[in-house]
């Protein structure tokens, strides 16, 4: 049965002894592909995580990926999904209102003209505050 390892981490401790893939694979006793596996997915069978804790002299359950962390994660992707959302959802509302507006001769095409501007404008600014925000988000978390 597969376990979730802490890829960033594998990759920080190979880095910090300057050893390629190929020479934690020779050292572990791994395969080159599941040591490129390891740190793609963050993936492996607990001997393939014994291998690993071997070769880099820490304890097995040190390689553990911490759960509370991918859940904060996944809930900023949700987050982030919905404001994305949100915010097409309300520029798709705006531009209907000002279509059906200015095809019932309530607006003049120069009046519809600014206000499709200026909801396309606000609504890039909140994808960017969104964006922007989740990425700083992320990047502290991590």
């Amino acid at each position: 049965m597969d376990q979730m390892i802490d890829k960033n981490l594998i990759k920080k401790l190979r880095s910090e002894r300057a050893w390629s893939q190929e020479q934690l694979s020779s050292i572990s006793g791994l395969s080159l592909r599941t040591v490129q596996r390891m740190e793609n997915e963050g993936r492996c069978s607990q001997e393939s995580k014994k291998a690993l804790a071997s070769a880099f002299q820490i304890r097995t359950f040190d390689l553990d990926i911490d759960q509370a962390s991918v859940k904060l994660q996944a809930a900023s992707e949700r987050g982030r999904k919905f404001g994305f959302l949100g915010a097409f959802i309300g520029l798709l509302g705006a531009y209907t209102g000002i279509t059906m507006s200015l095809v019932s001769g309530n607006i003049e095409f120069s009046d519809a003209g600014f206000y499709y501007g200026s909801v396309g404008a606000f609504c890039g600014i909140c994808c960017a505050v969104i964006g922007t925000l989740s990425n700083k988000y992320r990047a502290g978390a991590a």
